[in-house]
């Protein structure tokens, strides 16, 4: 198994990654809000608030979208994303990781 993160920079994009997710047959997923990096530098540290145009993402919000996942699962989840966001190449748009998960408990319902 895989633990599959991605984080967006669109609540639109989150509830139709959700949504893609249900589609192939992803039950489980969780989702935080987060702050990157530009947006505590433009927002909490006044010094840096000038350099707020060179952090595109620094408006609006970040969410951590994580799901434990199958290990055939992960590449269409990737894909889902990706379309999602037009492309996470662009900068601004997001990105995903994958960790490899030894153990797992507490998923019996959402796992086959």
């Amino acid at each position: 198994m895989d633990l599959l993160v991605c984080i967006v920079k669109s609540h639109r994009h989150v509830e139709e990654i959700l949504t893609g997710y249900l589609e192939l047959g992803i039950r489980g997923a969780t989702v935080l809000d987060a702050r990157g990096m530009g947006q505590v530098i433009a927002a909490d540290i006044p010094i840096f608030a000038g350099f707020r145009t060179l952090f595109p993402a620094a408006a609006g919000g970040t969410y951590v979208i994580l799901s434990v996942l199958e290990e055939e699962q992960v590449a269409r989840a990737e894909r889902v994303v990706d379309e999602v966001c037009g492309g996470l190449e662009n900068p601004g748009t997001g990105f995903c990781f994958t960790l490899p998960v030894k153990s797992v408990r507490g998923l019996a319902g959402e796992i086959e």
